[in-house]
C-alpha cells in the first residue's frame, strides 16, 4: 500500500539514497538538494513515498502565492520520483493519486501544477492520462495543470 510520510530524521537517508536510471538524472533534482531547499525555503513540503514499510520515492510539494513570474496562487509538485528499483509498477500513479486526494482535501486551492521536462515522456504521460493539461512553459519547464473538483 502506498503511504506518504513526512521526511524527517528516521527516513531521509533513506530518501538521499534512492536512485534514477542515468538516463533519468537530468529530469529532476537530487533528493539531497531538495531536503536542503525544503530546510531553508518557506512552503516547501517533502515527503518520503512508501510501499508498505519501504521508502521507494520522494515527492516535494510548494505553495507559491501570485508573483510577477507566475499570476496565479499556487500549489506545485516540485519534485517526484521513483526509486529505479520501484519503477514499471505502477507507483507513481499510485502515489500522484493518492498525493491529489489528499491535497484536494486539505486546502482551499483547486489547482496543481507540475513541471516537467520536455523530453521526459513516461512523466508526461503519467500526468496526461490523470488529465493533467499542458499550460506553458516556466524556466524551461514544461507546466501541466489539475483543476481538482
Amino acid at each position: 500500500m502506498i503511504t506518504f510520510k513526512p521526511v524527517d530524521a528516521s527516513n531521509y537517508l533513506n530518501v538521499v539514497n534512492l536512485k534514477l536510471h542515468p538516463h533519468q538524472e537530468n529530469f529532476v533534482s537530487p533528493n539531497w538538494q531538495s531536503l536542503l531547499e525544503a530546510i531553508y525555503e518557506e512552503d516547501k513540503n517533502p515527503f518520503a513515498i512508501y510501499n508498505d514499510s519501504e521508502v521507494v520515492g520522494f515527492i516535494l510539494c510548494s505553495y507559491y502565492p501570485a508573483d510577477e513570474a507566475y499570476p496565479v496562487d499556487s500549489w506545485w509538485v516540485e519534485r517526484l520520483m521513483i526509486d529505479k528499483v520501484w519503477q514499471g509498477k505502477g507507483i507513481g500513479r499510485q502515489a500522484l493519486l493518492l498525493f491529489l486526494e489528499e491535497f484536494k482535501q486539505s486546502t482551499e486551492v483547486k489547482d496543481i501544477r507540475i513541471g516537467v521536462e520536455p523530453d521526459n515522456d513516461v512523466a508526461i504521460s503519467l500526468y496526461e492520462s490523470l488529465d493533467f493539461k499542458k499550460e506553458g512553459v516556466v524556466d524551461g519547464e514544461t507546466v501541466y495543470v489539475k483543476i481538482l473538483d
